[in-house]
C-alpha cells in the first residue's frame, strides 16, 4: 500500500512542470524589435533635419 502513495505524490510533482514560454518570447521580441526600429527611425529623421 505504500508504494501506492508514492506513485500519486510523483505524479502530482510531474503535473506541475514548468509551462512552456516560446510564445512569451516571441511576443516579447516582437515588440523589442518594434521598439528598436521606432527609435532608429525617429533618431534618423532628426538627423536628416
Amino acid at each position: 500500500m505504500p508504494n501506492t502513495n508514492l506513485k500519486q505524490q510523483t505524479e502530482l510533482e510531474h503535473s506541475t512542470q514548468e509551462p512552456n514560454l516560446k510564445g512569451t518570447l516571441v511576443s516579447v521580441s516582437i515588440v523589442g524589435g518594434f521598439l528598436v526600429l521606432s527609435w532608429l527611425a525617429v533618431f534618423g529623421l532628426f538627423l536628416a533635419r
